[in-house]
């Protein structure tokens, strides 16, 4: 018969060893996971993918804030934010770029700045204010000075006003949205962005967004205040934003905007500015806004519903090969509420964020996104070659992760 005593000892001395193993485990996957270089990454911090002049220009607000404000916060709040919320496969490194000597490769991560917009609709009375702020998660290998993998980001505030905004007031919501601590902030959004991001093996294919087009009835469409090229860089940055959340992987920056001629820069807070070569896509989506429709489908003395379309051609193709994979001509709807009281209407806001809406639902058919299959019946002319080659989109996507 065993005693109390030896029993106690037997379970105690069990648990010491289970404990033992869990340690064990848990401290080789935490070794493993440091002695996969492939997955880490030097963090560099801000960065700016123009000269100072071009960024005044393509985001005034934004370079007027962090001005004001300096990069060092900005820094400080974006890498305690990435401390706080670790992505599950990068290991991320705070060291000085001036610490790499450039004889082995490393990987650098840096959350670089893109483009700003602002529009600010009068409704009653009162204004509709909307603000964004373009950026990426860059990553980079800092000896070849090549781009490995970008993650689009796009910050956002919507607000409504009892006044019309001044630059001011314009700044403080850029200011929330780059250094605040809230959902919406730069430092959660980044850490979000980075959560399940994971850099690809040199044998994994590239994916980009090349051309974006518009329409000759696009172009008459276009208020004087929207720029064209701007425009176009634009919906290139949120077609790559929405291809990268949906599908989760990382693509190479768009072939618009600072990202022109397979090469863009990067300016950090020190001063140094490294001139990045971007490497060849593998596959290549191309975008074509074809028209934007609006109408009203219903009307009562109260309001008003108005229905608003965006009409695009999507097209993938391997430029080594010119094989096409998707090519189909797709379209979104969208509903807006109009009340009496609103004496003006911002058809031009509410056209770009249907295509916006278009574009998303473009990435959720190739990422198999559960809605999709509804928005993909609602197209015209739709039917096998749509399936078939949605189909061929899907698998291409696969072989990209």
């Amino acid at each position: 018969m065993v005693s109390g005593k030896k029993r106690t000892r037997a379970r105690s001395a069990w648990l010491l060893l289970c404990g033992f193993v869990l340690v064990g485990t848990a401290t080789f996957a935490s070794a493993a996971q440091a002695a996969d270089k492939s997955q880490q990454a030097y963090w560099a911090g801000f960065a700016y993918t123009a000269d100072q002049s071009a960024v005044e220009a393509s985001t005034p607000r934004a370079a007027a804030v962090l001005k004001a404000r300096g990069l060092a916060p900005l820094n400080q709040a974006l890498w305690a934010r990435l401390q706080a919320q670790r992505p599950a496969s990068l290991e991320l490194i705070d060291q000085p770029l001036a610490m790499l000597d450039g004889t082995t490769s490393a990987t650098v991560l840096a959350t670089a700045l893109d483009r700003e917009l602002v529009s600010i609709e009068p409704i009653g009375g009162q204004y509709k204010v909307l603000v964004e702020v373009a950026l990426q998660a860059l990553f980079f290998d800092f000896r070849e000075r090549q781009v490995v993998a970008s993650y689009p980001i796009t910050l956002q505030r919507i607000d409504v006003m009892e006044f019309l905004p001044d630059e001011d007031d314009i700044d403080a919501i850029v200011a929330d949205l780059l250094y605040g601590k809230a959902a919406t902030g730069l430092p959660q959004v980044l850490a979000d962005t980075l959560a399940k991001a994971k850099l690809p093996a040199a044998s994994t294919r590239r994916l980009q967004v090349g051309e974006v087009s518009l329409s000759d009835a696009v172009r008459a469409k276009l208020p004087d205040a929207v720029d064209e090229q701007v425009l176009r860089a634009t919906l290139a940055h949120e077609l790559s934003k929405t291809l990268s959340s949906n599908t989760g992987i990382g693509l190479l920056p768009p072939a618009t905007g600072q990202a022109i001629g397979g090469a863009m820069a990067a300016r950090f807070a020190d001063g140094k500015v490294y001139q990045l070569k971007i490497p060849e896509p593998d596959y290549v989506v191309k975008l074509r806004l074809d028209a934007l429709k609006n109408g009203v489908i219903n009307e009562t003395p109260a309001m008003k519903t108005m229905l608003f379309g965006a009409f695009f051609q999507a097209t993938v193709v391997e430029p080594f090969s010119g094989k096409v994979f998707f090519d189909q001509p797709l379209r979104k709807g969208a509903t807006k509420v109009v009340p009496s009281t609103q004496w003006h209407v911002d058809q031009w806001s509410a056209s770009y964020e249907t295509t916006l809406a278009g574009l998303d639902a473009f990435a959720g058919a190739a990422a198999k996104r559960a809605d999709s299959k509804a928005w993909l019946d609602e197209q015209k002319p739709g039917g096998k070659p749509l399936q078939q080659q949605t189909q061929a989109l899907q698998e291409l996507i696969t072989s990209c992760r």
